[in-house]
């Protein structure tokens, strides 16, 4: 039986953490093609290994993964517009 610490290093998958780190070295399914069903749809929220990202299908078809939060201001991607080939953050217009 696992202790209590053994125990947490194996179900803790936050940023930094060991079970985090090595799950972060493979591709994980997150989402169903279906899910991001057509070019320049609504942002789709998700959370994987506590973080919190946006999956988006571009102009061009293409899915595309990035973290919700806007590194300037921390606007939530998911309010922008999916547009020209990505995503404009709604605050910033860019």
């Amino acid at each position: 039986m696992l202790s209590r610490e053994e125990n947490e290093l194996l179900i803790r998958t936050a940023l930094g953490t060991p079970a985090g780190d090595y799950f972060r070295r493979y591709w994980l399914p997150a989402l169903l093609a279906s899910e991001v069903p057509s070019a320049d749809c609504p942002p789709v929220r998700l959370r994987i290994l506590g973080e919190d990202l946006v999956a988006f299908r571009d102009t061009e078809g293409r899915v595309g993964l990035v973290d919700e939060f806007c590194p300037h201001r921390r606007a939530s991607l998911f309010w922008g517009r999916n547009e020209e080939c990505g995503l404009r953050c709604v605050y910033h217009g860019w």
